[in-house]
């Protein structure tokens, strides 16, 4: 059980301090490839604490969830480089069994599935005599649901058992499994020199169908005491790449804490914040709103955490809006720069803050607002018909694909009203509706109208035009 293969020893003594002395390791190098109940590996045991439905979830030792290193996502038996198996809560044999850190979260209790869970995995006997400062080191990922769904760091004294710690949840992988972490802490005086001493993990869940996989899972723990050297006591600290971004950009984060962590944690303040690897030496940041935000960098050493903070400013992006009159694009509100796009690429030139387009596609517009940019909605426009009346009005047609519906524009605002008359290819009348005066445009509806070719005419005492309608 306590035979340490040497590549796991390389990893331990990378991980944890360079001062400690390592003198009890576990590393479960025995458990099954699935489904062996904890109570059944060699030396450990379970206890159950509370009251717990019948189908409580339960501990394993398996590589149905291997063990890893930090920042390693969760894997199964032989997928990876792993380290065998790992300790973990999974579901009922009943309900499915090992299936690796994963378990039921319940909501069906009503229906006689209950899962409510309160239980503790304990370790053997471990002797700390002429041991003092003591350690205990592993790796592990968490999940769950606050603290109701939740795993916890236990410590027996030789005749009571008592909580040491509540390690935080882990991040998950994009793949959706855990990311491995590495947690440190110290045991309480009690244990120095103390024979008897034991460790344990409890699990609780409740019933409620709230919490998220995976559950808890827990490998390479060790004991350590402190070696003749007292360290570097940690001193947290980080840059950033730009104080001062664009909304809807990222920057990035870099850990430069001096001494000894076990692990750091990434935090910011406010919403509509992303960050990447929360618990990386190098992360992003990306905020999709604008104001001043507080980055804080946690550091986790021994049991203790400190943190140092900066502040950073956001500054808003444009949000431009395009107008459109006849084939004139036009952005509301004044920029200090202005690009237009065709179907998504650079029109060359185009960079006031209004464009005339003369062929059917699709516009945009980037402006530039103190150093911010920001685009415009990607639209489609096209150049319709048109016709000039006998008074030198000029009228536009303007349609879309697969619509019923058509729209006129005039150069100038009608004196009068005139009557606007749709003939089908047989010359019958399809509409027969009437553009009121004053009016510059006007939406027209064909009911039922099938694709093909439409005359439009425009027509008063004074004005008279016709034009063509491509229904498609």
């Amino acid at each position: 059980m306590r035979k340490l293969i040497l590549l796991q020893l390389c990893l331990l003594v990378a991980a944890f301090r360079a001062d400690g002395q390592i003198f009890w390791v576990e590393n479960f190098e025995s458990g099954s490839s699935a489904g062996l109940s904890v109570s059944s590996y060699s030396g450990w045991s379970n206890t159950v604490l509370s009251s717990e439905g019948t189908y409580y979830n339960e501990w394993y030792v398996s590589c149905a969830e291997q063990g890893h290193t930090a920042g390693v996502c969760g894997d199964v038996c032989g997928t990876s480089t792993g380290l065998g198996s790992s300790l973990h809560l999974g579901a009922n044999a009943s309900l499915g069994g090992d299936a690796g850190a994963t378990y039921d979260n319940g909501g069906l209790c009503s229906a006689g599935f209950c899962v409510s869970t309160d239980r503790r995995a304990e370790s053997p006997t471990i002797n700390c005599t002429g041991k003092t400062g003591i350690t205990i080191s592993f790796y592990y990922i968490e999940g769950g649901d606050t603290t109701t769904d939740n795993a916890t760091l236990w410590y027996y004294d030789g005749s009571t058992w008592s909580p040491l710690a509540d390690p935080y949840k882990t991040p998950v992988c994009s793949s959706g499994q855990g990311s491995w972490m590495h947690f440190s802490t110290t045991l309480p005086a009690s244990a120095n020199n103390n024979a008897n001493v034991k460790i344990g993990f409890r699990w609780v869940n409740n019933d409620d169908g709230s919490g998220n996989d995976p559950s808890f899972a827990v490998d390479s723990i060790s004991l350590s005491t402190a070696g003749s050297s007292t360290g570097t006591v940690p001193t947290p600290s980080f840059t950033v790449n730009d104080t001062v971004v664009c909304q809807d950009s990222c920057i990035t984060l870099y850990n430069t804490t001096t001494g000894a962590v076990d692990s750091i944690r990434w935090a910011v303040s406010g919403t509509g914040v992303t960050i990447g690897n929360v618990h990386g030496d190098t992360t992003t940041a990306c905020f999709s709103g604008a104001g001043y935000f507080t980055v804080h960098l946690y550091d986790y050493s021994g049991g203790h955490a400190d943190s140092v903070t900066h502040l950073v400013h956001i500054m808003p992006a444009p949000h431009p809006t395009v107008n459109q009159s006849l084939r004139v694009l036009s952005v509301t509100g004044a920029y200090t720069g202005y690009q237009w796009y065709k179907n998504g690429t650079i029109i060359s030139g185009a960079t006031n803050s209004s464009y005339t387009y003369t062929i059917s596609a699709t516009y945009q517009v980037l402006v530039d607002s103190a150093g911010c940019q920001g685009m415009s909605v990607a639209k489609s426009y096209t150049t319709g018909i048109a016709e000039v009346s006998a008074t030198g009005t000029n009228f536009v047609l303007i349609s879309r694909p697969g619509s019923e519906t058509f729209e006129l524009a005039a150069s100038i605002a009608l004196d009068e009203a005139v009557q606007v008359m749709v003939y089908d290819a047989t010359g019958r009348v399809v509409l027969r509706d009437e553009w009121e005066q004053g009016s510059i445009r006007k939406q027209f509806s064909v009911s039922g109208a099938s694709s093909g070719l439409y005359i439009v005419r425009i027509g008063n005492a004074g004005t008279s035009a016709v034009l063509k309608w491509l229904r498609q």
